[in-house]
């Protein structure tokens, strides 16, 4: 057994669930699980805010995560940080959830979904709710997960300078917004 999963990188983590013996392998994958819970719960959280669908999402995406090692799958490199991996796994099964539960509307722009369940009483969720889909998912990625560029363009599929593109817009309109000007006036 591989001693102080905790002092290990995800990429070593990783490789001990693809290579590893299966105690070995439950350690490590328990170990990821444990750094990466609250993130994948905050991805769903952001993408439909729901406590019920967020923890639903939780179980899927790590599920997922799962399948993907020895023996029920081929094995996983992980070729950046895992967090850039997760977050679409997560905010798609995230998304899935949400449509399971609720029928949308015929005219529903699934790229634009408002979030149910969100609370509006925190100004500064209300005006990121404000963005549009693709700013508001390369803002809270750069500047509440602390991804880079690079990592963003990843999680996202999009080239970075559509990253760049992004989140100038976002921080634009942002620093347009009367909401959030009046939020920092109080």
């Amino acid at each position: 057994m591989v001693a102080n999963l905790d002092m290990q990188s995800d990429i070593d983590l990783v490789d001990i669930c693809n290579t590893g013996d299966a105690r070995s392998a439950e350690a490590a994958f328990g170990a990821l699980y444990a750094r990466h819970k609250d993130f994948v719960v905050r991805v769903a959280l952001g993408t439909v805010g729901d406590n019920a669908i967020a923890l639903d999402t939780l179980q899927e995406t790590f599920t997922w995560l799962l399948k993907q090692f020895p023996p029920a799958g081929k094995g996983l490199t992980l070729t950046a940080k895992l967090t850039t991996l997760l977050y679409p796994v997560a905010r798609n099964f995230a998304i899935s959830e949400w449509r399971r539960g609720k029928a949308l509307a015929a005219d529903a722009d699934p790229e634009n979904l408002e979030a149910p369940g969100v609370d509006t009483a925190n100004d500064v969720q209300r005006v990121l709710r404000e963005l549009p889909v693709d700013r508001r998912e390369a803002a809270i990625l750069r500047f509440v997960h602390g991804m880079s560029l690079n990592e963003i363009a990843e999680a996202l599929d999009v080239p970075p300078g559509t990253v760049k593109s992004r989140l100038h817009a976002a921080v634009t309109q942002l620093r347009n917004s009367p909401k959030l000007k009046a939020f920092f006036e109080k």
